[in-house]
Order: structure tokens, then sequence, then C-alpha cells
């Protein structure tokens, strides 16, 4: 009887070890767990890092945060108030003629009381098809360059519009008599933004010219 006692006992004993064999394993190693930041572009970016626990940090990027600027970055953290913005408007301060033709067709534009004289230049500047403002005439013009700024400044607010610099030989005399065009030199502001800078230069019909100017927000 005492036998097959002992039979039992050892039975149910190798029974329960098995069944502890069985059990999963559910203690992890806590050594293996490595807390840190885990994002390569932070500033303490942890290479043995195995969980992110919230703590990177970034470095800070100035720049302008306004999407509708010119230089807008989308890379910013701070705002530098560096922002800039598609101008506006053109403030026009003053037109120099560096060369134009001196004779018309090869005949001289003016002949005086003593023959032939220098042309007697003034300006006209259209938008469109209408005059906006002109000059006086500065008479027999015979050196460059000629400089002017009579009516000047003019702001020009529409940047998508044709404009028209006309160059005209004054042959009235007490209101009689026609004016020759000598030439037009036209521009379209918005063409010019992406040169900024302060002037525009203008070659056309055999005249070199320069507009003095500024861009306004």
């Amino acid at each position: 009887m005492k036998k097959i006692l002992i039979v039992l006992t050892l039975t149910a004993l190798i029974f329960a070890c098995k069944k502890e064999d069985d059990k999963p394993n559910t203690n992890t190693n806590s050594s293996s767990v490595v807390e840190g930041c885990t994002d390569t572009i932070a500033t303490n970016f942890l290479a043995t890092a195995t969980v992110d626990d919230g703590s990177c940090e970034y470095a800070e990027v100035e720049g302008c945060m306004d999407s509708t600027a010119t230089n807008y970055n989308p890379e910013a953290t701070v705002d530098d108030e560096s922002c800039g913005y598609p101008p506006s408007a053109l403030k026009l301060s003053s037109i120099t003629i560096h060369s134009m033709p001196m004779t018309n067709n090869g005949s001289n534009w003016d002949i005086g009381l003593f023959g032939s004289e220098n042309p007697d230049v003034f300006y006209v500047l259209k938008q469109g098809a209408g005059d906006i403002i002109s000059s006086s005439s500065q008479d027999n013009i015979e050196s460059f360059p000629i400089f002017f700024t009579e009516s000047l400044p003019y702001i020009i607010t529409n940047l998508s519009e044709e404009y028209t610099i006309e160059i005209y030989d004054n042959d009235q005399i007490g209101g009689v008599g026609e004016n020759e065009l000598i030439g037009p030199c036209s521009f379209i502001p918005n063409e010019s933004i992406t040169n900024g800078g302060d002037e525009i230069n203008i070659t056309s019909n055999g005249i070199d010219m320069t507009l003095d100017i500024e861009w306004l927000e």
C-alpha cells in the first residue's frame, strides 16, 4: 500500500512540474529596454534608445513663417520678421535717354531759321492708348544723356498693364505744326519684378532708355 502511495505521489509531482514547464514565460528582461529620443533629426537623438520617451528636442530654425510671402520657409520654427512680399506698385522717378535716332530717315528732325537744327525732345507716358503724363521739350538736343524728371515721380499701380514712353520731336510753334514721333519704348512692370533693382532698361526702335524706379509693397 505504501508503495502505491509513493508511486501516486511521484506521478503527481512529475505532472505538476510538466504543467509549470508548459506555461509561457511572461518575464521580460528589463535591461533590454532603453528609453530615449528615437528621432534622428532631434538634437538629443539617442542611437541606443529602443522606446521613444517623448523627450526629443529640436534646433530652432529662423525664417519667414508667412506662406503668402515670397521668401516663406516651411521649415522655420521662429519668425525672424524677414518676410518679403510681391510689390503692389512701382514709382517711376526719372527717365534717361542714352541714345536715339538723330535723323528722321536720313533727314534732320528740325529745320529752323538758320537751317538744320537738333531735335527738341519731350516724352509722353501712355497706359494703353491713353496719355498719362508728359514733359515739356528740351530744346536743340545735341548730346546725351537726356534726363527727364518733369511730371515725375509717378506711381504705377497696375503692374500687369503695358506702358509706353513715346519720345517726340517738338515741331509746334505757337500751337501750329505737328510733333514728330522719334520712337516708342514699351514695358510691363510685372516682367521686371524678378530682376529686382532700381532700374528698368529698355532698348527699342533705336532708343536706349533707363527708367529710375522703386518697387512699393
